[in-house]
């Protein structure tokens, strides 16, 4: 899984890159955010459920900020963004989402060209070379931070559902009103899309297991598709996932999956 690092809120985006629409606000819940933003010195990188928040900042002027990370064989630099405080000091950060499938991240940090250790870093190795690299430890992400759909190496794709208000407060219709996960009592979901002809009926999900999710396996061709959950009539997007569709002349949206060819 791709990881793209975006700049936080009311700081400007990273060159060449683009925030999601509702930038790194939306990643995080209300007590996680508030505690991002709160955040006036450099000190340990703050781990979150699916995010990592580096932070940098030296006495004297620092013209670039980035880090490099050991899984990307320190091959790319995700350049931190800058916040000038009151007392006239830049304070650098880093917000840099996580894969689901990772236990730690090793990294070392750029500071207009010469490489570093983070002096931040909760942990410290030294490579077969004698370099130092800092390493953070991630949390187990909770069930209600999977992503949807799931691709699968056979040739299946896994769609799941949740009314938990932890992934999203309301759900939302392809014509854009927002719904009460409430206010479905005794759902009948179904997942309709390019990949079964738009048919209602083809393929329900099945549950809730025991952390509430409801879920369907089907094969899915490569390619581009497009896809909606029907839940009780109610044509949901999937909360799950942020990649969409859109049909300019009616307004509507749809959910977004792209299959790779194997």
């Amino acid at each position: 899984m791709a990881t793209t690092a975006v700049a936080l809120i009311g700081i400007a985006p990273i060159a060449g890159q683009q925030p999601p629409e509702d930038s790194v606000r939306g990643n995080l819940d209300t007590d996680t955010w508030l505690q991002v933003s709160g955040i006036t010195e450099a000190g340990e990188p703050r781990v979150f459920d699916d995010l990592v928040v580096f932070t940098y900042e030296q006495t004297g002027f620092a013209r670039h900020v980035a880090a490099a990370f050991a899984h990307e064989g320190y091959g790319e630099l995700h350049t931190f963004s800058v916040r000038r405080r009151a007392n006239g000091g830049d304070l650098f950060y880093l917000a840099y989402p996580v894969d689901i499938d990772r236990d730690q991240l090793s990294y070392r940090i750029v500071v207009d060209g010469v490489w570093m250790n983070d002096p931040n870093a909760p942990h410290t190795i030294t490579d077969s070379r004698g370099v130092e690299i800092g390493r953070v430890t991630l949390r187990e992400r909770p069930p209600y931070r999977t992503p949807s759909p799931v691709r699968n190496d056979n040739g299946t794709v896994t769609f799941r559902f949740a009314f938990d208000t932890r992934i999203s407060a309301t759900l939302e219709t392809i014509d854009r009103q927002r719904i009460s996960p409430d206010t479905f009592q005794n759902p009948d979901i179904s997942v309709v899309g390019t990949f079964n002809g738009w048919d209602p009926f083809a393929h329900r999900l099945s549950g809730p297991d025991e952390d509430g999710f409801y879920s369907t396996t089907i094969p899915v061709s490569p390619g581009n598709h497009f896809y909606y959950f029907l839940i009780n009539g109610r044509r949901i997007l999937d909360p799950l996932n942020r990649s969409q569709g859109s049909d300019r002349q009616t307004d509507t949206r749809v959910s977004h999956l792209r299959v790779q060819p194997e």
